[in-house]
């Protein structure tokens, strides 16, 4: 119910993916999506209970977004992304499962999904992304031999 109340406040404030809500970080997001910070304090709290149901749900949410062409669908892998950049334990939590299913027909549809996006917008999602990826310290490894993997022919 909270990540579920946060996509709906992240959508509701103008979130699209032709405009990452992301620019200035944690500290944008705030002005930019006023419940963001409270959903992430939320889980923060619940993830020492419930850690297996929260990543469960963030990668539930990922999966069934990309399939989808409905507008909340859209702002679900910035809203994720959001997510990532304002919590570290979160992005922590689901690093290594999420890599372990970017198979080639999610990458496919992940393509799919930001191919819409201006050139300088996709890049600022690049950005970001490289950016998580330099913060995860669990599973770095993982990581590193997915995109070396991916990038080879």
């Amino acid at each position: 119910r909270v990540l579920s109340c946060g996509l709906k406040d992240f959508c509701a404030h103008g979130a699209t993916p032709g405009d990452p809500p992301f620019a200035a970080g944690p500290a944008g997001a705030d002005k930019r999506v006023p419940k963001i910070a409270s959903v992430v304090g939320i889980l923060g709290h619940l993830a020492s209970r419930h850690a297996g149901s929260i990543k469960q749900e963030l990668l539930r949410m990922f999966h069934e977004s990309l399939g989808s062409g409905r507008e909340q669908h859209k702002a679900t892998v910035p809203f994720l992304l959001q997510l990532a950049l304002m919590s570290p334990a979160l992005l922590g939590t689901v690093s290594a499962e999420l890599v372990d299913s970017l198979k080639p027909p999610v990458l496919n549809q992940l393509h799919q999904h930001f191919s819409a996006l201006p050139r300088d917008e996709l890049e600022h999602v690049v950005g970001v992304v490289v950016h998580l990826i330099s913060q995860t310290s669990a599973g770095a490894f993982r990581i590193l031999q997915f995109l070396v993997g991916t990038a080879m022919p």
